[in-house]
């Protein structure tokens, strides 16, 4: 939930837990023929600091040079240049991020699945290996 939401809400918040202007939230003494409590109204009380406080005023723009991960704009070619190699160093600093994100197998799955590769990769050669030489053997005997 962004900051100004947050504020938002604690302010909505503040300002249902205060009464309604006019009416007090204490009853008067209970009338004495069994019915509920009447309420009473009263004079109206001084804001409070949440009915005071306006919303603030939207934050400008941020400039693109000062935002996080965005180069700042430069001129001339030694500019491209930087700019070339700040997106560089962008683009590795994205890559550490996300091989630290990686769940890296253990060495055991490691193995096993590099056997497994190593087996597949041996039984498709000596299938592809018979297929040629049947075919090689077939056109050799045909006119």
């Amino acid at each position: 939930m962004s900051a100004q939401r947050r504020s938002a809400v604690k302010r909505d918040r503040e300002a249902a837990a205060v009464p309604a202007p006019g009416v007090s939230a204490e009853p008067t003494q209970a009338p004495r023929n069994g019915s509920q409590a009447a309420v009473r109204p009263v004079a109206p009380a001084a804001p409070t600091a949440a009915a005071r406080a306006s919303p603030r005023p939207p934050m400008p723009p941020t400039p693109r040079s000062l935002k996080p991960g965005v180069a700042p704009e430069r001129s001339g070619l030694s500019g491209a240049f930087a700019q070339r190699t700040d997106g560089l160093r962008n683009s590795y600093r994205d890559t550490v991020a996300e091989l630290k994100k990686v769940n890296w197998p253990d060495r055991e799955t490691t193995r096993n699945l590099t056997i497994v590769v190593i087996a597949v990769s041996i039984v498709l050669g000596l299938l592809l290996g018979g297929i040629d030489f049947v075919l090689q053997s077939l056109f050799e005997i045909l006119p």
